[in-house]
């Protein structure tokens, strides 16, 4: 199943760090400015120029990886998504050499990243519960069919944790993608 960015009328959509590639139905924002880009606003000056729940989707696609503080981003995009809303993500995977080439990369991304925000066993902190892991997946989903690299990827997203462990150095994912669903208290 390909991820499906196609932006509907009746929903309300950002792109944070689109630069000059924010898709259509989407809101841009980002730090320069750029074709396509409405709101310029730093990832790292919290709060973000939005009112709380504003957002069906947030999009962060190479960008997340650049700011400073990781976690108050993620609970950033929490506060303004809709209960429900979906935040996707895209950045590199530790193991791709592009997460190390940039030296304005700042977190390096693994399969259980976001198990921090999640109510999964294993991964209490004080941001449990913000959001429902949906889809995670090496690579962009739908992006390497038919070529050699879809081996690693299809064998990688079956067994993570083995491939993690014993074989990301010898077949590097270059990035990882992330659907996450924000949970909020009181929403129906």
């Amino acid at each position: 199943k390909d991820v499906h960015l196609v932006a509907s009328p009746e929903l309300k959509r950002l792109d944070i760090g689109c630069g000059a590639s924010k898709l259509p139905g989407y809101i841009g924002m980002d730090i320069y400015p750029a074709p396509g880009v409405e709101i310029i606003h730093s990832f790292d000056s919290i709060p973000y120029p939005f009112e709380n729940d504003s957002f069906d989707e947030v999009k962060m696609y190479n960008a997340l990886e650049h700011v400073q503080n990781f976690f108050g981003t993620v609970l950033e995009v929490h506060r303004l998504l809709k209960p429900g809303g979906m935040f996707r993500v895209l950045c590199p995977h530790f193991s791709g050499s592009d997460a190390y080439r940039d030296p304005t990369h700042r977190t390096f991304f693994a399969y259980t990243t976001f198990n921090a925000f999640t109510a999964e066993p294993g991964y209490g902190s004080d941001y449990s519960g913000k959001f429902k892991i949906v889809r995670r997946h090496f690579g962009m989903p739908g992006s390497s069919k038919w070529r050699l690299s879809a081996l690693p990827k299809a064998f990688g997203n079956r067994f993570p944790d083995f491939y993690e462990r014993n074989l990301c150095w010898l077949m590097p994912a270059r990035t990882i993608y992330y659907e996450l669903e924000a949970i909020k208290p009181g929403a129906l």
